[in-house]
């Protein structure tokens, strides 16, 4: 397929907590990205998600989701109805995630404005679409 015809249909905030404040030592940084669908109504959301931790104790956890909509032709034609899957292809993927991303990024810099959390930046994080050739396969739920 060229080209996938798709509509953000919205963000929403999953998660936001900020549950203490650190002592500064020992702090990592864990970035996942959901992936959720709904076959009956040719949607799906791809999301990202923070945790910041400390001792590996979490103290500032953040989740958006940006929900899409995919044209019925398209969708037919990534959906396979043998297997219960969707097929995105890896490009488009890697863009989504990218704009999950971005938009985490704002929550996070919104959310803990004015506060002593506001000093834990989200680095950027460089998505290649290099990175990974194939295209993902999600199962139908």
């Amino acid at each position: 397929m060229d080209t996938v015809k798709y509509n953000l249909k919205g963000v929403t905030v999953e998660q936001f907590a900020m549950l203490f404040e650190p002592n500064d030592e020992n702090i990592h940084i864990n970035v996942s990205v959901p992936v959720k669908t709904n076959y009956e109504e040719r949607t799906f959301a791809v999301g990202a998600n923070i945790q910041y931790t400390e001792d590996e104790k979490p103290f500032l956890v953040a989740e958006v989701l940006c929900h899409y909509e995919i044209e019925e032709a398209c969708w037919k034609e990534l959906s396979h109805d043998s297997t219960k899957e969707i097929v995105i292809p890896a490009e488009m993927m890697i863009s989504l995630a990218k704009i999950a991303i971005g938009a985490l990024r704002g929550v996070v810099c919104v959310k803990t404005e004015n506060t002593p959390f506001s000093r834990y930046y989200m680095p950027l994080i460089e998505l290649q679409s290099s990175v990974r050739k194939e295209d993902f396969v999600f199962p139908k739920f």
